[in-house]
């Protein structure tokens, strides 16, 4: 859990950015945390990063698989720096990693391993310098494989979401804005805090927050802070539905798309639902993907408990949906995704 202090100080402390690193940064993590298919709707372009990746022979070094499964779907924060305007490049943020002070990674890494780094991780203890200019020429490589082909798509879906999230700055303030954000984000009237990392880590007061938008959000929660107090921190935009090749469910009709078994039959929102719950979620977190209403979500997941489709389990203070056998073995059958969602390694459940 990481704990982030915030004073309130007016529209003027907030500022929200985009980040292609962070991006970079949140794909990596579904590739590598998901070692079968990632849920909808990452799975059509996980297949198709991996094939891209693999034939431009690109390496993502063993100590950064090690620092995401460590941190339970985040980074440390160093990794993570902090955007410098609003809409930061990738090369940019890249000369910003390359840059990082050698003492300040190695301070870094004791505090996410207060028993000792291990040794996997010891190259970049070691040698910071090198393992920062390795991992930047690798991300940019990563970069052009994996993400460069989206580049449009994802730019104008970030830019809707931040004009979203920038009227309810201006019009409903910080507080509204704080608690209409998704993913592993809880709050209180004193502090954020993110649902990942290691163990209890807590971080200075921030003078400024800086909100991150990720369409990649499911595969890592990430936490940067710089020396001029400001802190840094992503939630799930809404919009991820542009990476499975097809829209997200019309808000204005619930027709299924032509051919697509599963909206046949459940309808196109529901049908969304169901491919959204192949690996445990929440409902906030499921609504930013869809983008559908939280509450449109809850009655989707309502009628898919009653039939016996969706199990719930609560975990710590979230409540977390997942699809059942049945339900697994519905989408498996009808799915058009062309990606058979029974060969997932995880745990199978029973319908009853």
């Amino acid at each position: 859990m990481i704990h982030i202090p915030i004073q309130k100080s007016g529209h003027s402390s907030v500022r929200i950015s985009s980040s292609w690193l962070w991006e970079v940064f949140g794909s990596l993590g579904l590739l590598v945390s998901q070692r079968a298919t990632p849920p909808w709707p990452y799975a059509k372009w996980a297949k198709e990063a991996r094939r891209s990746v693999t034939a431009a022979g690109i390496e993502i070094p063993p100590w950064l698989v090690e620092l995401y499964r460590s941190g339970r779907g985040t980074l440390p924060s160093f990794l993570a720096v902090v955007p410098t305007s609003p809409k930061a490049d990738l090369e940019e943020s890249l000369a910003a990693l390359r840059a990082l002070p050698p003492a300040h990674v190695r301070a870094g890494l004791a505090r996410w391993y207060p028993d000792g780094v291990p040794s996997v991780v010891q190259p970049l203890n070691a040698d910071p310098e090198t393992a920062l200019r390795q991992l930047s020429r690798t991300l940019d490589r990563y970069w052009q494989a994996a993400l460069a082909p989206y580049a449009s798509s994802l730019r104008s879906t970030i830019e809707e979401e931040i004009l979203l999230r920038s009227r309810v700055l201006a019009t409903e303030g910080s507080d509204r804005l704080f608690d209409t954000l998704h993913g592993r984000l809880l709050r209180d009237a004193s502090a954020l805090r993110i649902d990942a990392g290691p163990g209890r880590i807590s971080v200075p007061l921030a003078s400024r927050i800086v909100i991150v938008p990720l369409l990649f959000g499911r595969g890592a929660s990430l936490f940067a802070m710089d020396e001029e107090g400001s802190a840094a921190f992503s939630y799930q935009a809404k919009g991820a539905a542009i990476l499975s090749g097809t829209s997200a469910p019309d808000r204005r009709t619930d027709m299924p798309v032509r051919g697509d078994r599963l909206e046949i039959l459940l309808g196109r929102s529901r049908a969304g639902v169901v491919r959204g719950l192949a690996v445990p979620t929440t409902t906030t977190a499921l609504a930013a993907v869809l983008g559908l209403a939280a509450s449109t979500v809850s009655e989707h997941l309502t009628s898919l408990v009653s039939a016996g489709l969706v199990h719930r389990r609560r975990a710590g203070t979230r409540v977390l949906y997942e699809l059942d056998g049945s339900g697994l073995a519905l989408l498996d059958y009808l799915d058009n995704e062309g990606v058979s969602v029974m060969d997932r390694r995880r745990p199978r459940r029973s319908a009853s």
